[in-house]
């Protein structure tokens, strides 16, 4: 499982402490570190649309005017590889016995029924 995000983050401090309360073994990718390209967000839309992995609460949202911008798919992954802080966080990459998974954003009863159930 990996876990990616940005360590301020609070949904990825929520996240994590969920995880760790619950003793799942995660791997943690900085995104300001290691920075997501191109070809992990071509991945990524296999498993949602990249207006869903689009941070709208994001100072560079609303830097970029976004919000008032007609976006296409392919110009928001321009956009999310370019700037990695307009990527929703978490981005969890889980699953068993080599079936992917995907969740994104934190809500504890996803988390619960995704991770305990």
């Amino acid at each position: 499982m990996k876990v990616y995000g940005i360590r301020n983050c609070a949904s990825v401090k929520k996240a994590k402490e969920f995880l760790d309360s619950h003793n799942i073994d995660y791997e943690f990718v900085d995104i300001n570190k290691n920075k997501i390209d191109s070809e992990k967000l071509d991945f990524w839309q296999s498993f949602t649309s990249p207006y869903s992995m689009l941070n709208p609460r994001s100072k560079k949202y609303r830097d970029l005017d976004l919000k008032n911008k007609k976006l296409t798919d392919k110009k928001i992954v321009e956009l999310l590889s370019k700037e990695n802080s307009l990527i929703k966080r978490p981005i969890i990459e889980h699953g068993l016995n080599g079936e992917k998974k995907f969740t994104i954003g934190f809500d504890e009863m996803e988390y619960e029924s995704t991770f305990l159930g």
